[in-house]
């Protein structure tokens, strides 16, 4: 199965309505799908699909981020896989980060610098698909003030279309390669 990855230009602000399914078919990007964009963040509440961070009264903003969106069809979707999915996106981020002498620990599904956020992320899973949306900090302005965040901007990245295309293609291979792998093995 092929992944195919858009690169969207201008400005879109991530609110969560992205992670709802079929977001990207609404645009003419039919299948499996990586699409990254930018812009701020303001996810709200009727769209937080962490249900502590919605107990919590949590805001999760940020004034411009790379927003990652993932979608793979399945039936039945699988939370579990969406989970596991999450992971891959985030350790291809970090190899991606790395290639650029940006060096982060990752802890589950973020990316730190020293103790400081840079990522954000969730998964989920709907009827037909799993869906991923990872936002990663361009800038520190407008995030929370009660989390101490990280962003490229302190690391000189200035063109996020290059970085984004860099993440989606190694993202790309990574599933292709998996993808592979299962048609090719013999099962017990």
């Amino acid at each position: 199965m092929l992944m195919i990855y858009r690169i969207l230009t201008g400005t879109i602000k991530y609110d969560g309505s992205q992670i709802a399914p079929l977001w990207a078919y609404d645009m003419g990007i039919e299948g499996d799908s990586i699409v990254i964009f930018h812009g701020p963040m303001d996810v709200t509440p009727d769209n937080m699909k962490d249900l502590e961070d919605r107990k919590a009264k949590k805001t999760i903003r940020g004034d411009q981020l790379i927003h990652i969106i993932v979608e793979r069809f399945d039936s039945p979707a699988s939370m579990r896989l969406a989970y596991y999915m999450q992971r891959l996106l985030i350790v291809c981020i970090k190899d991606t980060l790395d290639k650029h002498g940006i060096k982060t620990i990752r802890n589950g599904d973020d990316l730190f610098i020293d103790d400081r956020k840079l990522t954000v992320s969730i998964a989920s899973a709907g009827v037909s698909s799993e869906k991923i949306h990872c936002g990663i900090n361009i800038t520190t302005q407008g995030t929370p003030d009660d989390v101490k965040t990280a962003a490229l901007e302190e690391f000189g990245i200035k063109e996020w279309e290059t970085l984004a295309q860099e993440i989606a293609r190694t993202f790309v291979h990574e599933y292709g390669d998996i993808e592979s792998d299962i048609v090719k093995t013999k099962s017990l």
